[in-house]
């Protein structure tokens, strides 16, 4: 039906074969579960027309809630009703890498929680033609990388709550208010902005070390538009 949020189980990947393999007008939900992956998705048109904010039909592309060790990539979100990608209520060890975040309203929100325990890393993901929660990061610990925002009206990333976070090498174009903190700890790294309005803030606390997490490559942010155009989102190439 339109609008369904199908559950996910634990232990569970859901992954399209192809550049085209779709869910069209639903999605999915995870709820308290853990060890779940979905791959190379396109999920698409929940859209209402009359309910441009999303207020009266929360039909979301991704909903997790209370969840642990997820990973989304090589996935194209857009034309949602609600929320293209909500990760909520302590939904720890998230990582969303390779993704199209695209044409929609409420983006990509995090947090929906009093506790600072969330932890996630977001790299290489393409968000273009939106409008708020660029993500929205809301009590959550988070390292954003090589990220890639264009045409975006309301504002990029903002980190708010008590959230922290590490941005680095990423690439906005057209956006207004890039990056900027309203509480919590943020520090800025490589990035760049072109053409773009409003906040794009200096570092505030000293947040933390992703490199003491785990080991990763930055790309150079000039390389970064043309990477994603190429390579984010599903694709034929992807082996299982």
């Amino acid at each position: 039906p339109f609008g369904k949020e199908v559950n996910v189980k634990s232990n569970k990947t859901i992954a399209g074969v192809g550049a085209d393999a779709t869910i069209r007008e639903g999605g999915f939900r995870i709820i308290n579960q853990r060890n779940v992956i979905i791959r190379n998705l396109t999920i698409r048109d929940t859209y209402v027309a009359s309910d441009h904010a999303g207020k009266t039909q929360d039909y979301d592309a991704i909903q997790v809630d209370t969840s642990q060790n997820i990973w989304f990539d090589h996935c194209h979100f857009t034309r949602g009703g609600d929320g293209l990608l909500d990760l909520r209520k302590d939904t720890d060890y998230v990582t969303v890498s390779w993704c199209i975040l695209s044409n929609h309203n409420k983006c990509w929100g995090i947090g929906w929680t009093d506790n600072v325990i969330s932890k996630m890393t977001l790299h290489h993901n393409w968000i273009h033609d939106t409008e708020v929660r660029n993500p929205s990061f809301d009590n959550a610990i988070g390292h954003l990388y090589n990220n890639f925002l264009e045409d975006i009206s309301g504002y990029g990333n903002w980190i708010r709550g008590n959230a922290i976070a590490v941005i680095e090498n990423s690439y906005y174009e057209n956006v207004k208010d890039p990056w900027y903190v309203e509480n919590g700890e943020m520090v800025t790294r490589g990035n760049k902005a072109v053409n773009c309005t409003g906040r794009q803030e200096g570092d505030k606390g000293t947040a933390f070390d992703p490199s003491s997490y785990y080991s990763y490559t930055l790309d150079p942010v000039d390389d970064v538009p043309n990477l994603l155009r190429t390579y984010a989102g599903p694709s034929a190439n992807i082996q299982y």
